[in-house]
């Protein structure tokens, strides 16, 4: 076990938690605003899906530095910063009091991503929707917390116990094949069930006074191509995002331990 109980070692390592959060979130967040953009405006009605993500690539290929002063930019980036910099310091400060934290890191990182996500639902939807500015409604903002309840589920706390099994059968025998794996498959996997919440939130904003029958075939019609995309949106967000932030953390700690003198021991 590392010795955490160093009160200059622990601050440190909620610093590189923090820039380690910092540093994934800006990796995916162009991307993340670029397709969560279209899928508003298709959504809506006022793009098609491949318009969009072609007229948001083409703006991030000629303009990123607009992109990256972009509100939209700001907020997706404030969505990811806040989940990852949750995660890694709940990480850190159970280390430190030598308890699990699997729970604990659920339930902040949840909360961290639905009340940042759904403030950034709401703007993105007021910026690139059709319809005027309105509240939320009830339904769509439950729609809304239990998608992201799945998929923060499925991008912290599912990797490990998947990446285990992947072992266990045989699958993928090394540890860093496994895991990374792992943390790509997960939170894609999961979309195939959350997308639908998504999807009736959004419409439920949109149009909420149309019949269940209608709102159930406009899912419908839109699901394979939002799924498929949202899976593609998430394998940066979470996948390759979760494994860039598992790295610089664990590089960083190694670092300041290594230039503080501090080895490993057993106990």
């Amino acid at each position: 076990m590392v010795d955490t109980k160093n009160k200059e070692l622990f601050f440190k390592k909620l610093g590189v938690d923090l820039i380690a959060a910092a540093s994934a979130s800006f990796m995916v967040s162009p991307f993340i605003t670029i397709v969560d953009r279209s899928i508003i405006e298709n959504t809506s009605g006022r793009n098609k899906l491949g318009t969009a993500l072609k007229n948001g690539f083409i703006n991030l290929l000629t303009r990123p530095h607009r992109l990256i002063r972009a509100p939209s930019f700001l907020l997706v980036f404030g969505v990811y910063f806040s989940t990852y910099a949750t995660a890694n310091t709940i990480d850190t400060i159970c280390e430190r009091l030598e308890k699990d934290s699997q729970t604990p890191k659920f339930l902040g990182t949840t909360i961290a991503n639905m009340t940042t996500c759904i403030f950034k639902d709401r703007a993105f939807t007021r910026m690139f929707g059709m319809v005027a500015p309105k509240g939320l409604p009830l339904a769509s903002y439950g729609m809304f917390v239990a998608r992201d309840a799945l998929t923060i589920g499925a991008s912290f706390n599912m990797p490990d116990t998947v990446a285990a099994e992947f072992q266990k059968r045989g699958l993928i025998l090394n540890d860093e094949k496994a895991i990374n794996a792992a943390q790509i498959l997960c939170p894609a996997v999961v979309q195939l069930v959350s997308c639908p919440l998504h999807l009736f939130g959004l419409d439920y904003y949109n149009r909420p006074q149309v019949s269940f029958a209608s709102r159930a075939g406009f899912i419908s019609k839109l699901y394979i191509k939002t799924t498929l995309t949202r899976i593609v949106r998430i394998a940066p967000a979470f996948g390759i995002g979760g494994i860039g932030n598992r790295i610089i953390k664990e590089k960083g700690n190694q670092f300041i331990q290594t230039i503080g003198g501090v080895v490993p021991h057993t106990s």
